[in-house]
């Protein structure tokens, strides 16, 4: 079993059965925060309970989070505190989530991830490969390179995933 604490339990309760179900999981939801029990002692169920219950805490619809049930994709996070000094904080967030909320966008339809900015933290959902590849995006964007870069970075980085994609299908095809 385990407990975690959450700042609103509003959004979990709302989804509570349903992550129940999918899961195959009790959440027990008090004010201390919630407890995930595992109606199988299964320590990956629980572990999957907790990254979802933590994705929709950062502002994940619960579609969004129910893709970390697929053991192909992950969520991964990005404290801006740790990069970042307190008097640029709001500049960077701003850099990240560009005018109109386009860079931000940019960067979930090349890496085919799904991005959240809650506070000074940036949750990141997808395949692995994607997040990675959005997590140096982002880094870059925090570190200061032009975003005309971090753009041409992504188009590299998805043209090379397609070669990639295309060139394990064929090894596929060659095998049988």
């Amino acid at each position: 079993m385990q407990k975690i604490t959450v700042e609103n339990t509003n959004k979990i309760k709302k989804h509570r059965k349903e992550i129940e179900k999918a899961l195959n999981v009790h959440l027990n939801i008090s004010a201390e925060g919630i407890e995930i029990e595992s109606k199988k002692d299964d320590a990956y169920s629980e572990y999957l309970a907790e990254n979802m219950i933590e994705a929709l805490q950062y502002g994940f619809r619960f579609e969004q989070a129910l893709k970390l049930k697929n053991e192909d994709f992950m969520i991964e996070k990005i404290n801006l505190k740790k990069h970042v000094r307190p008097s640029r904080l709001k500049t960077v967030v701003g850099r990240i989530i560009g005018e109109k909320g386009r860079t931000k966008e940019i960067i979930m339809e090349m890496t085919g991830c799904d991005i959240a900015i809650h506070d000074y933290d940036i949750a990141i959902i997808g395949e692995t490969d994607d997040v990675g590849i959005a997590i140096q995006a982002i880094l870059s964007l925090i570190h200061g390179s032009p975003h005309s870069s971090v753009y041409a970075y992504l188009e590299r980085s998805r043209k090379f995933m397609k070669y990639r994609e295309e060139d394990l299908g064929l090894k596929e095809i060659k095998k049988k």
